[in-house]
């Protein structure tokens, strides 16, 4: 049974088709990579299921039910966690706090579940001796895991990753790759959008390639990274 179902969904905005009749579905417990150059409409596809757009056609199914009625907040209770491409810290509160906000409002907790929750999240991304400082003080894998570590405060069933590992240093790419390897034995189910493709190739299960809001190929990655479409899309960039 799959856990979320994109059924022939698409965006515009005016005269521009951003996402073109889009499907695909998410079983539990598995990782979807996404794969596209910049414009293709990755973010955007994102934000059609976290519920920050609304698409023109088509329909998301969570559990079989359309959630397109759902807000982004209450999409978040249903189990939809999602970190951004730039992370936004409340840069001004502790790494605590940050942290504390989702384990608040992502769950009908009491204080001391939410702050218990908190810091269980800030160990599981060795944020634990970072509690304290603020969080505009991190550097840029200490940010990235913070924002892990925000939508993981929510306890999702399903976490978006948009870019994460974009910006960090090979040693710190291969750290997020454990740390995103240890939340999927969780049995988190996940989709990441990703330019990293080494990264992608050792975490999730499938890939989708879109190009200009279309999909052009999805299935088994080495297939995927191997089809006509995604190397003729590619063509001239260097892909591991």
């Amino acid at each position: 049974m799959s856990l979320l179902k994109v059924e022939n969904v698409s965006k515009n905005f005016g005269s521009l088709k951003v996402t073109d009749d889009i499907s695909f579905e998410l079983k539990k417990g598995e990782a979807l990579g996404v794969l596209g150059p910049n414009g293709a409409g990755k973010t955007t596809l994102f934000n059609l299921i976290s519920g920050d757009l609304k698409p023109d056609s088509g329909d998301i199914l969570f559990n079989d039910k359309s959630i397109l009625s759902l807000s982004p907040s209450d999409r978040c209770l249903e189990g939809f966690g999602r970190t951004y491409q730039i992370p936004h810290p409340f840069v001004g509160m502790s790494v605590f706090e940050n942290v504390l906000v989702g384990a608040v409002y992502g769950n009908n907790y009491s204080e001391k579940e939410a702050q218990e929750l908190a810091l269980f999240v800030l160990e599981q991304t060795g944020l634990i001796d970072k509690a304290e400082k603020l969080a505009g003080s991190l550097s840029l894998l200490e940010r990235k895991r913070l924002e892990l570590a925000k939508a993981l405060s929510t306890q999702p069933k399903i976490l978006l990753l948009d870019e994460i590992a974009g910006g960090l240093t090979e040693h710190e790419v291969h750290e997020l790759i454990e740390l995103i390897q240890d939340i999927r034995k969780e049995g988190v189910s996940i989709i990441w959008i990703e330019h990293i493709v080494h990264a992608l190739l050792s975490v999730v299960d499938r890939i989708i390639a879109i190009n200009f809001g279309q999909m052009l190929v999805q299935g088994e990655p080495q297939a995927v990274m191997n089809s006509p479409e995604v190397k003729e899309v590619y063509m001239g960039i260097e892909i591991e």
